[in-house]
C-alpha cells in the first residue's frame, strides 16, 4: 500500500514538472496553465491519494476541487441529455397524409411498409405514423348505447360497488379500509 502511495506521489510531482517545462520553458508563457489532461489527472489523484494537497505546487487545492465539480456537472449533463424519437420532416408527414388520403383503409403498419418501398430513409414507426392520421373512431350507434343500458338493467340486482382507501391516524399509523356494498336499484320518477 505504501509503495502505491509513493508511486502516485511521484506521478503527481512528475505531471506538474512536465506541465511546467512544457508551458513555461518551451512556450515562454509567464504563468503555466494546466492542460485538460493535467486537470483530469489531479481530479483522479485527489480521490486516490491521501495527502494530495501536500504534493500540489502549481495550483491551489480549491482549484482542483473546482475542476472536479465542473467535470462532475459536465458528466451528468451529458448523461442526462433527453433522448427521444427523431424528428420527422414535413415532407414525410405530407407523404403519410397523402398515402392515407389515397387509401384510407391502410393501417399504420402498411403505411410504414409503403414508405420503405417509396425509398424513405428511416421511416417513422407505425405508432408515430398513427399520430398523423385523422381519427377514424365513430360515435357509438343507438344500438350500442341501448345494449349498454340493457346490460345495466339486466344486472342491476347483482351489481356491487367497492372502494379502497387509507386513513392516517393520530399516532401516524396507516389504516387500510375496504368498503364493499350491494347497489340497490332505485327508480326515480321525475314530475314536471
Amino acid at each position: 500500500m505504501a509503495k502505491n502511495v509513493a508511486n502516485l506521489e511521484i506521478i503527481a510531482l512528475k505531471s506538474q514538472l512536465a506541465s511546467y517545462v512544457h508551458r513555461f520553458e518551451k512556450e515562454k508563457t509567464p504563468k503555466p496553465r494546466p492542460t485538460p489532461a493535467f486537470r483530469h489527472l489531479w481530479v483522479l489523484l485527489s480521490k486516490h491519494l491521501e495527502n494530495w494537497k501536500d504534493s500540489l505546487v502549481m495550483v491551489k487545492p480549491d482549484t482542483v476541487i473546482h475542476w472536479h465539480r465542473t467535470t462532475f456537472k459536465f458528466y451528468w449533463k451529458q448523461k442526462s441529455k433527453i433522448v427521444g424519437r427523431p424528428t420527422i420532416s414535413a415532407e414525410t408527414i405530407q407523404l403519410i397524409k397523402r398515402i392515407h388520403k389515397e387509401n384510407p383503409i391502410l393501417s399504420p403498419e402498411k403505411i410504414h411498409e409503403k414508405l420503405r418501398l417509396l425509398g424513405v430513409n428511416k421511416p417513422p414507426a407505425p405508432n408515430t405514423i398513427a399520430k398523423y392520421l385523422p381519427s377514424t373512431r365513430k360515435p357509438p350507434s343507438e344500438k350500442q348505447i341501448q345494449s349498454w343500458k340493457t346490460f345495466l338493467q339486466n344486472h342491476q340486482q347483482e351489481t356491487w360497488a367497492t372502494d379502497f382507501f387509507t386513513i392516517p391516524t393520530l399516532t401516524f399509523h396507516v389504516l387500510h379500509v375496504l368498503v364493499t356494498s350491494i347497489i340497490k336499484p332505485v327508480k326515480l320518477s321525475i314530475s314536471m
